[in-house]
C-alpha cells in the first residue's frame, strides 16, 4: 500500500440528516471538516499560526451563513420560543469559543484543542440540538403546537450508548495527537542533536584534514631540508678537496712565472754576451730553434689565462662554501625595508636602462632573523628577476606585506617567465637555464635554504611568456 492511509472517524450517515437539505448540506461540510482535523491531528504536525487562523476564519464565516439558514428556519416555521433563545444562545457560544481559540498559547496543542471543539459541536448540538430542532419542525408543520413540539422534543431521546461511544472515538484522536505531537518534538530534538553531533564530526574532519595537510607540508620540507643538507655536505667536502690543490696550482702559477722571467732575462744577458764573439752563429742557430721571440710573446698571456681559470675556479669554490655553510647564525630584530633597500642596492648595477624596479610597501613589523643571510636571499631573487628580463625593457615589483603572523615579500618580474618542467627544477641545488659558464645555480637553491633556515617557505608561480612571481613567507617576531 502506497501512501498514508486517511483517518476518517465520521461517516455521514442517515442519523446526521435533520430532512432539511439546506441544514444537512451545511452539517455535511462540518463533518469533512472534523475528518481533515483528525488526519491532521494523527501526524503530530504543529499548526502554524496562519494556517490556524484560516481554519479559524472558515469556521466564522461557516458560523454566520449556517446560524442564520437555522434561526430563519425556526422563525418561519414559528416554533416556540423558549427552543429559539436557546438554539440561539448555543450559536453565540460557538461564535464566542471560536474567537477565543484565536488566542491560544500553544499553537503544539491548537489542533487537538480545535478537534476536540468541533466534535464536541457535532455530538451535543449537531446531533441533539438541531435533531430536536428538526423534530419540532416537522410536528408544527403537522399541526400540532410549538408548545406541544417544543414538549414533546424535550423529553428522553438521545441514545447514550452511541452518545458515549462518539465521545469514547474524539477522546481517542485527542490522545493519539498529543502523543504524535511528543513524538514529532522527541524527533525534532533527536535531528537537532545529529545535525549538532554531525557539525562536530564536520568540523573534526575539517580540523583532522588541516593538520594531514600540515604534516604533508612539514614532511616535504623535511625532505627538501634533508636533500638541501646532503648536497651542502656534499659541496663543502668537494670544495675542500680542491681547494687545497688549486692553492698549490696558484702558488706553483706564481713562480712559474717568476721563473720564465728570470730565464728570459737570463736569455737577454746570453744574446748580449754572445752576440759580439765567435759564437754568435751557433747562439742564433739555437735561439731560432727554440722559437725564443714567440715565446716571450706568448708567456704573459698563457699564464694570464690560466689565473682568470684559477680566479674561475676559486670563485665556483667559494660558491659552493657559501652554499654549503650554514652562515651567521646570529639573530637579531630586523626592520624587513631596511633588509630590502640593501639587497636593492646591492644589485643596482646588474639592472639595465629601461628595467624599472617599483616599491610597493610602507611600515613594517620586525622580523627576527639574520640579516646577512636574509639580504642574500633578497639578492639573489632580484638577481633572478633581472636575469628573466633578458636584457630588454621590463619591471620588477617588489612587495612586502604582513599577513596575520607572517611577512609576505614578492618579487614579481614580467620577462621570459617558466614552463612548468622548469618551475618544479627552480629551486634544486646546480640547476640553471644560463648558457654554460654565466650561471652555477646556486642563487634560488641558497635562498630557498636560508629561507627555510628561518621558518618560512619560498614559493614561486610563472607563466611563461608572461613573467614570474616569487612569494617569501617569513614568522614575524612574536609579540613579548
Amino acid at each position: 500500500m502506497s501512501g498514508k492511509a486517511r483517518i476518517a472517524p465520521f461517516c455521514w450517515a442517515a442519523y446526521f440528516e435533520t430532512g432539511f437539505g439546506e441544514v444537512d448540506a451545511q452539517h455535511h461540510k462540518l463533518v469533512d471538516l472534523i475528518n481533515a482535523l483528525a488526519q491532521r491531528a494523527t501526524t503530530g504536525a504543529a499548526i502554524q499560526p496562519a494556517e490556524l487562523a484560516h481554519v479559524l476564519d472558515g469556521l466564522g464565516s461557516y458560523a454566520a451563513h449556517h446560524f442564520s439558514t437555522e434561526e430563519a428556519l425556526m422563525e418561519r416555521v414559528g416554533l416556540d420560543p423558549r427552543h429559539i433563545r436557546a438554539h440561539r444562545q448555543s450559536h453565540s457560544d460557538f461564535v464566542a469559543q471560536v474567537e477565543a481559540m484565536r488566542g491560544t498559547a500553544d499553537p503544539t496543542r491548537a489542533v487537538s484543542v480545535l478537534y476536540r471543539f468541533v466534535t464536541s459541536w457535532l455530538t451535543f448540538h449537531i446531533l441533539d440540538t438541531d435533531q430536536s430542532m428538526a423534530r419540532q419542525l416537522r410536528d408544527v408543520q403537522g399541526g400540532a403546537t410549538p408548545q406541544a413540539a417544543f414538549e414533546a422534543a424535550s423529553g428522553p431521546g438521545s441514545d447514550p450508548g452511541n452518545m458515549a461511544l462518539i465521545a469514547a472515538v474524539r477522546n481517542l484522536l485527542g490522545l493519539v495527537a498529543e502523543r504524535n505531537g511528543e513524538l514529532a518534538r522527541i524527533n525534532a530534538r533527536l535531528e537537532q542533536r545529529v545535525a549538532e553531533r554531525t557539525a562536530e564530526l564536520s568540523a573534526a574532519n575539517q580540523t583532522l584534514r588541516q593538520t594531514l595537510e600540515s604534516l604533508q607540508e612539514t614532511r616535504v620540507r623535511l625532505l627538501e631540508a634533508d636533500k638541501l643538507a646532503a648536497v651542502g655536505q656534499l659541496a663543502a667536502g668537494v670544495a675542500h678537496e680542491i681547494n687545497t690543490p688549486l692553492g698549490y696550482v696558484a702558488s706553483n702559477l706564481g713562480t712559474l712565472r717568476e721563473y720564465a722571467e728570470r730565464l728570459l732575462a737570463l736569455a737577454d744577458t746570453a744574446e748580449r754576451l754572445v752576440s759580439a764573439g765567435a759564437g754568435a752563429d751557433v747562439w742564433a742557430a739555437a735561439r731560432s730553434g727554440t722559437d725564443l721571440d714567440f715565446i716571450r710573446e706568448d708567456l704573459p698571456t698563457l699564464v694570464a689565462e690560466s689565473n682568470r681559470g684559477l680566479g674561475q675556479v676559486s670563485d665556483i669554490i667559494h660558491a659552493l662554501q657559501d652554499f654549503a655553510s650554514p652562515g651567521p647564525t646570529e639573530t637579531r630584530e630586523l626592520p624587513p625595508g631596511q633588509i630590502l633597500e640593501e639587497a636593492i642596492h646591492a644589485t643596482q648595477a646588474s639592472r639595465r636602462p629601461g628595467q624599472a624596479l617599483v616599491r610597493s610597501y610602507g611600515a613594517l613589523p620586525v622580523l627576527h632573523g639574520n640579516p646577512t643571510l636574509l639580504v642574500e636571499a633578497f639578492k639573489a631573487l632580484l638577481d633572478n628577476a633581472v636575469q628573466a628580463l633578458q636584457g630588454t625593457v621590463g619591471t620588477i615589483v617588489v612587495r612586502a606585506m604582513p599577513v596575520g603572523e607572517s611577512l609576505v615579500v614578492e618579487v614579481e618580474d614580467d620577462g621570459c617567465g617558466m614552463d612548468e618542467a622548469t618551475r618544479a627544477r627552480i629551486f634544486e641545488p646546480f640547476f640553471t637555464t644560463r648558457p654554460v659558464g654565466q650561471g652555477r645555480g646556486l642563487g634560488l637553491s641558497s635562498a630557498y635554504r636560508i629561507v627555510l633556515c628561518h621558518g618560512g617557505s619560498l614559493e614561486v608561480s610563472s607563466t611563461l611568456g608572461k613573467g614570474s612571481c616569487f612569494r617569501v613567507t617569513l614568522p614575524l617576531l612574536a609579540p613579548a
